[in-house]
């Protein structure tokens, strides 16, 4: 078993937005697990991404990172996504599997090499694309039970984050963070009514974006409690720093209004020993259900009470948790698996 292992060789092809966002720092996660284990992993990814694998880079600079993004017409994006995936077609006679992280244009790549692809789905499973994927032999990863559903994927793989690397602290925290990106569906919005109404200090992590309903969103119902001094909008940072933050914090508030995928920010939270206080809304309801290590509630003044009354939860236990669910050396073993069970079939 571990001769096999140490043979496989994965061309893992990473989202070319950023390497701080969900998918992004999940491929990171999943790229270092696998090495850790013996794989032999290529990281396709922007030139700017750092990485302990070989790299090839599959464009000059991330999206986010380019000054004329906010110009760039979603041709444009698309057209960067297409050239930065299908280059790993240039090299397909170098591995035994293709794994992909950017769903929309994984048919361009499965549909033109030989090699067998795994596609872990980071959005919704739509069913005709899907069943468009399963006619073309791709080998699909759901991220949790809520985004699987019906669909008959390859497996069902949780996110993982490193816990080994992620230092807790089991000191009760001085202050609250939301992380996400400043949009409706994450709640940022109830997050700062819930710190204002019990009257604790709130610093938010998430980008505006450029489009005109997340402006409008961020100046209406955003800005207006952003003080500096109460309410306080952070810069983007690395995960490195993000993990100082969130250690020192009371918790995490998470009130999202629409189904995630696997967030990632509930994880790391967990890992460092804070504790998460959000909304039922899937997929928290089935992965968070240890209330010593978080409070779930779509009522507002039940949230508001949970995060006075912060001492009802147990930060050794918030890491045991995470420890137990959301390793990133699981999540890797896991695709392992997945990748013996996929070069055995042929």
């Amino acid at each position: 078993m571990k001769k096999r292992r140490s043979k496989i060789r994965v061309a893992m092809v990473a989202p070319v937005f950023g390497d701080t966002g969900g998918p992004e720092v999940m491929v990171q996660n999943l790229t270092n697990g696998l090495l850790k284990k013996g794989v032999d992993v290529t990281l396709f990814a922007p030139a700017d991404w750092r990485t302990k694998a070989k790299h090839i880079p599959t464009l000059q600079k991330s999206l986010r990172r380019r000054n004329d993004f906010s110009q760039l017409t979603k041709i444009a994006i698309r057209a960067y996504c297409n050239a930065s995936q299908i280059k790993v077609l240039n090299y397909q006679d170098k591995f035994d599997i293709v794994h992909l992280h950017l769903q929309s244009h994984a048919y361009a790549v499965c549909s033109n090499t030989k090699n067998p692809c795994v596609l872990s789905f980071h959005s919704p499973i739509t069913n005709p694309y899907f069943q468009m994927l399963k006619r073309a032999g791709v080998f699909t990863v759901a991220l949790s039970k809520h985004q699987k559903g019906k669909n008959r994927t390859s497996a069902l793989i949780y996110n993982g984050v490193p816990i080994s690397e992620i230092k807790p602290s089991f000191e009760h925290g001085s202050y609250l963070v939301s992380i996400g990106r400043l949009h409706p569906q994450k709640g940022i919005d109830r997050a700062i009514q819930i710190a204002l109404r019990a009257k604790k200090k709130l610093l938010i992590f998430g980008r505006i974006g450029f489009s005109e309903k997340r402006q409008s969103y961020y100046k209406s119902k955003i800005a207006p409690f952003v003080d500096g001094k109460q309410i306080i909008l952070m810069k983007e940072v690395s995960n490195k720093q993000i993990f100082e933050y969130i250690r020192n914090a009371e918790a995490l508030l998470f009130p999202i209004r629409r189904p995630e995928i696997c967030p990632m920010s509930v994880a790391e939270s967990l890992a460092c020993g804070t504790p998460v206080i959000g909304t039922k809304t899937a997929p928290l309801d089935k992965l968070l259900q240890n209330k010593k290590t978080a409070f779930l509630s779509d009522n507002i003044r039940s949230l508001v009470s949970a995060t006075i009354n912060t001492q009802q939860f147990n930060r050794r236990e918030c890491r045991k948790y995470a420890e137990m669910h959301f390793d990133s050396d699981t999540m890797a073993e896991k695709y392992i698996e997945l990748y013996e069970k996929i070069l055995k079939k042929i």
